[in-house]
């Protein structure tokens, strides 16, 4: 018979301390929570995709300062009048006439005073219509030049038809290597880097005589590829990186990806329209369908080009404004026909008349004010609202003093022992309550604007090169 001592080398199980476990051993949990996932072809990074969505910045607070050395007067009222018989008489006898205040030098003055304001972000102005031959690419280019030349350097007009149009065709200068849209983002994912130099963009550019760029499309019949939602939103980020307002020029589909991310991203709409029956009805349905996809707050700011051609009709001019402006149109603007948009020649401002550059100047200063209004509303809506803290009122405390308790007395009913309860009120003071007209302690207190002393010259919008 075995000895139970042969027995002792197996260890004592205590079922008490046994706990029950997978025969397999547990998988780490990988599970993330559920994020957006944004496509990143080329390389910029997604916070640099999300920026060409819109940036949210917080504006920051004005600083008052002394207003010893403020203009009493607007420029534009007070310099030398050097057209009409006013600025004869100046460049005759060497005086100083200032121009009428509702004179067309005073308007133009005005205009550009309008095209030179700190804008509060970069902007993007879409000049659309699903037209072919409305005059978009000659629209961009001379309002790119207009605003580059008043502007300075910062403005750049981009080709994103999804295969290439002909802004670099028409652009008034060009370059011995010219690039396209297509070597940007080659290099998209350098160029938003912070290695990047902030002139390193500009030799993928054609620097034009009014100090303004043009990044054209690539027309070679022999790529295959075509810009999509992915590329307009690389490009987006690369030239938002380095150039403070973008022009796009867009193609006749509204239903490519190309043309819906620059009308989506766009601040600003301008729609140049040639006063004849099959535009106007093509511009009518483009501005119906975004009116339908809820984009009705871009019709109402869009800025719509009327155009006399040496073949319309004087009467469709009032047809055109009525019917648009059941869908919410607000702003026309009528510019002169100009013979070298619809030449096919390079465009530049020395080539147009007198009454064109005047017009376009005002179209310019237009846009400039819309697009101030645009950026202003696109940050305060992005701006993130401080959310309201609840505070807990703090509960009353109860003070009871200590005191030792007393020796009961021989008496066959003792008293029991008075516990006396002090109100805080009586321990400090009274708080003083707000009047019902001050505003809460903790509410932002919202002043009114204050009014400079400085008069106001004319606005542009009221300025009419035709009266």
């Amino acid at each position: 018979m075995a000895d139970i001592a042969d027995y002792n080398h197996e260890p004592t199980v205590d079922p008490r301390r046994l706990r029950l476990r997978t025969n397999r051993p547990a998988e780490p949990d990988t599970h993330e929570p559920a994020t957006e996932e944004i496509p990143d072809p080329y390389g910029v990074g997604v916070d640099a995709l999300a920026a060409a969505e819109g940036q949210s910045v917080r504006t920051p607070t004005p600083t008052p300062h002394g207003s010893l050395f403020d203009e009493a007067t607007s420029p534009a009222l007070t310099q030398p009048a050097q057209w009409g018989w006013r600025g004869r008489i100046n460049a005759a006898l060497g005086t100083k006439m200032a121009p009428k205040q509702d004179s067309t030098e005073t308007g133009y003055r005005a205009a550009i005073e309008a095209i030179q304001r700190t804008l509060p972000g970069s902007g993007v102005v879409t000049v659309v219509n699903t037209k072919g031959g409305a005059g978009k690419t000659s629209t961009a280019i001379a309002l790119g030049a207009t605003l580059g030349k008043h502007r300075g350097r910062g403005v750049v007009a981009v080709d994103m038809s999804e295969s290439g149009g002909t802004l670099g065709i028409r652009a008034a200068r060009t370059t011995d290597i010219e690039r396209t849209t297509w070597d940007v983002l080659g290099d998209a994912s350098r160029l938003v880097s912070a290695e990047a130099e902030a002139g390193e963009l500009a030799s993928y550019l054609r620097l034009q005589p009014t100090h303004d760029e043009i990044l054209a499309g690539d027309t070679d019949a022999s790529y295959d590829g075509i810009l999509g939602k992915n590329e307009c939103a690389a490009l987006g980020a690369v030239l938002r990186r380095h150039r403070d307002l973008l022009i796009i020029d867009t193609a006749t589909t509204p239903q490519a990806e190309a043309w819906q991310w620059a009308v989506h991203n766009a601040d600003v709409l301008v729609v140049p329209l040639p006063m004849r029956r099959d535009m106007a009805q093509h511009a009518y349905a483009m501005l119906d369908g975004l009116v339908k996809r809820g984009l009705d707050h871009l019709v109402r700011t869009a800025i719509v080009l009327l155009c006399a051609t040496p073949e319309s009709d004087p009467s469709l001019e009032s047809v055109i404004v009525d019917e648009f402006d059941a869908l919410g149109v607000q702003t026309y603007v009528r510019v002169p026909f100009e013979p070298v948009f619809a030449s096919g020649e390079r465009i530049t401002l020395e080539t147009l008349s007198q009454t064109s550059i005047i017009a376009w100047t005002n179209v310019a200063a237009m846009v400039t004010d819309a697009l101030a209004e645009a950026i202003s509303e696109r940050r305060v809506w992005q701006r993130p609202q401080p959310v309201p803290v609840a505070t807990e009122e703090p509960e009353t405390p109860t003070f009871t003093p200590e005191e030792p308790e007393p020796t009961p007395p021989p008496a066959p009913a003792p008293e029991p022992v008075v516990l006396v309860t002090v109100d805080p009120a009586a321990l400090t003071e009274s708080p003083v309550e707000p009047a019902a007209d001050d505003p809460e302690p903790d509410a932002e207190v919202h002043q009114p604007p204050v009014h400079s002393r400085r008069p106001q010259p004319p606005q542009p919008s009221s300025f009419n090169p035709y009266a």
